[in-house]
């Protein structure tokens, strides 16, 4: 099987307002969208041999001339799409799919692995990470196209009226051997493109890409009885299971930072840690490619030392410890933390290790948890106790609520540093 990525310079590097834009990749600031497409290259390369970037002109000699981001093989496909709006950043990895004619797995630059992918999933017809049925973002944006487009395809209306209800799938992830279905997909995208562009004005064009990418890739399989594999069965529409950095690699395998999560001061720490302690070679290079490439920018590290130090003695830790290991160790409310009470309501007061700046946040509903850990308490023995509470088990079950009380307490303990190992 074929490892590919995308990636499309214009999008990229070409400043726009627009909130959906990949200005940036998506990211806080522009040096992550470079640690993400090296962090991604670097896992998939140790579980597979090879990993092929298709791009274009600008985008090799940046990413492989410059930043030396070791993809074994490059395919200058996308200047053929330097013509379309930059804004339509799905549409070099429409593209990038319909040049397969060898089962493939296209992942996302923001995708990031700690194992191979069952072979059941790769050797299916057709592959993505999950399927979406009426998550929020497609809704408004799917309005106004039909409201205000000349041309949708068939396919999408038919699916629509099928299931009277949205579906799509996620691509962070998506390959397979039915080569046909991503020529299909190609052909309708830019006939949905050319016949619309005149009225992009009308639209919110950055949402417009998950409906030709993966809602129309949906109803097309859907149409031709393409069945669909899904490495996630059921993923909630916040895709919190899906960018937990904090429980690799134990528990999660796999983490993709979809959108909001690379805006978050947590994922922009965790990615440049993680390619720090992966791979520091690598990443100190890639920091004096960054500053010859880049004189203008700063590349110093955003987050204290200390802070650093803390995160590779964890990571130290994680990568000879198992989940069950890790669910009867026990933790403890940092002395660094106060509980404050405050008109008969109980507070928790804490500066944010990556930028030291206060925190107070009422005790109520989960947070409510960390009272179990004024004491040492292993989460095991939280566990046991909150099973035997029937009005806490009615949202949840003992396997769902074993493993939120996993991310929990390593979210508490590794991203916040509110709790310590004992």
């Amino acid at each position: 099987m074929k490892i590919i990525q995308s990636y499309w310079s214009k999008p990229s590097m070409n400043y726009s307002k627009d909130p959906n834009s990949r200005y940036k990749g998506g990211w806080l600031q522009q040096k992550y969208s470079f640690y993400s497409q090296a962090l991604s290259c670097l896992t998939f390369k140790q579980f597979y041999k090879d990993v092929e970037l298709y791009t274009d002109a600008n985008g090799k000699e940046l990413l492989v001339d410059k930043l030396k981001i070791p993809y074994t093989k490059v395919n200058l496909t996308l200047d053929k799409i330097n013509s379309y709006n930059p804004k339509l950043w799905a549409l070099g990895k429409v593209v990038t799919y319909a040049e397969q004619n060898e089962p493939f797995l296209h992942a996302d630059s923001d995708v990031f692995i700690w194992q191979k992918f069952p072979n059941k999933l790769v050797s299916a017809p057709l592959f993505a990470q999950n399927i979406e049925q009426n998550f929020p973002a497609y809704q408004e944006a799917l309005n106004d196209i039909l409201i205000n487009f000349d041309w949708i395809p068939t396919e999408l209306i038919n699916s629509l009226y099928k299931n009277q209800s949205i579906h799509a799938f996620n691509a962070g992830i998506i390959g397979g051997q039915n080569h046909e279905f991503f020529k299909i997909l190609k052909n309708k995208t830019l006939s949905f493109i050319s016949k619309n562009e005149h009225l992009f004005d009308k639209i919110d064009v950055g949402i417009f890409n998950t409906i030709f990418e993966q809602q129309l890739g949906y109803a097309i399989a859907e149409k031709h009885k393409i069945p669909i594999e899904y490495l996630f069965k059921e993923v909630d529409s916040d895709f919190s299971n899906i960018i937990n950095f904090h429980t690799v690699p134990f528990e999660s395998k796999y983490v993709h930072c979809i959108g909001y999560a690379k805006k978050s001061i947590f994922a922009c720490e965790q990615l440049e840690a993680r390619l720090s302690y992966h791979f520091p070679s690598f990443y100190n290079e890639l920091i004096k490619n960054l500053r010859v490439t880049f004189p203008e920018d700063n590349f110093d590290c955003d987050f204290p030392e200390k802070r650093m130090n803390t995160l590779f003695k964890i990571y130290d830790w994680l990568e000879t410890t198992s989940i069950n290991e890790v669910f009867e160790t026990q933790f403890c409310i940092s002395d660094k933390v106060e509980i404050l009470n405050e008109d008969d309501k109980y507070f928790i007061s804490y500066s944010l290790p990556q930028d030291q700046t206060v925190q107070k946040e009422e005790i109520k509903d989960w947070l409510a948890i960390l009272l179990y850990f004024e004491n040492p308490t292993t989460i095991k023995e939280l566990y046991e106790e909150l099973c035997q509470d029937k009005d806490f088990l009615k949202n949840t079950n003992k396997v769902e609520l074993k493993s939120k009380l996993i991310s929990f307490v390593m979210d508490k303990f590794m991203l916040l540093e509110i709790l310590d190992k004992v």
